[in-house]
């Protein structure tokens, strides 16, 4: 009897473990699209009482698209039931971010998974130049920006999928060691399709996460030259 006890006792977390998936199935298969719509009216209705936006505290030099994450500890129960399925706080695979928060009120993901994947070669980088004194540059796309050097590591090439496009995007460095994505292509293809082309300063990133759910993470600024998309140098 007490080893049957034993037993059932120790199925009973296990079987605890089985359901609270299913009890948070409904949330973590909601369209991304509709939990942006959701996240977007509470964030709404919290500024138009408060003020203010529901922001996490960064860095002045944090990336463009990581810089303005929303709190939700502010947003919940108050003006959202539970937190968004697809947010990392509830296990999903995105922070939900601000973009351009002084000029308009939109809200985009930010993929997570992209982000993990360049942060671990951005640590292998940095233990790389504390060896060599050098940094792993591959081919030389463009002054400034290389491949980077999977050899280097003793590691395949790798890529990333596209958010937007599905295809493959090659992993870049700058001269000054920092790995990201290079979305070129995917930036072609939205300045194609515009009817009147951007202005000579204009960071085309822009088109990328105003036409988007998810914003491009780990990139480096571009500019059109030619009509096609350059790698803008960044020296600071």
């Amino acid at each position: 009897m007490k080893k049957n006890l034993f037993f059932l006792l120790l199925f009973i977390p296990l079987l605890s473990g089985c359901l609270y998936p299913k009890e948070r199935l409904a949330e973590n298969t909601t369209p991304p699209v509709q939990q942006i719509q959701q996240v977007q009216e509470a964030v709404k209705k919290f500024q138009e009482k408060t003020g203010v936006l529901p922001l996490l505290n960064r860095d002045a030099s944090t990336p463009i698209y990581e810089k303005y994450p929303i709190d939700f500890q502010k947003l919940v129960p108050g003006y959202l039931s539970t937190i968004p399925g697809a947010a990392f706080e509830a296990g999903g695979n995105y922070m939900f971010v601000f973009i351009n928060p002084e000029e308009k009120l939109e809200v985009r993901l930010a993929d997570l998974v992209v982000s993990q994947k360049i942060q671990s070669l951005q640590q292998d980088v940095q233990l790389y130049y504390t060896r060599n004194k050098s940094y792993p540059f591959g081919e030389k796309i463009v002054d400034g920006y290389y491949l980077l050097d999977f050899k280097a590591f003793n590691q395949e090439d790798e890529t990333v999928t596209s958010q937007y496009s599905q295809q493959h995007l090659n992993i870049i460095i700058s001269e000054k060691g920092i790995v990201g994505v290079d979305y070129a292509p995917d930036i072609q293809m939205a300045v194609q399709k515009l009817s009147t082309p951007p202005g000579p300063i204009e960071d085309l990133r822009t088109y990328l996460a105003v036409d988007s759910p998810v914003v491009p993470i780990k990139s480096f600024p571009y500019l059109l030259i030619n009509g096609e998309p350059h790698l803008m140098k960044v020296y600071n």
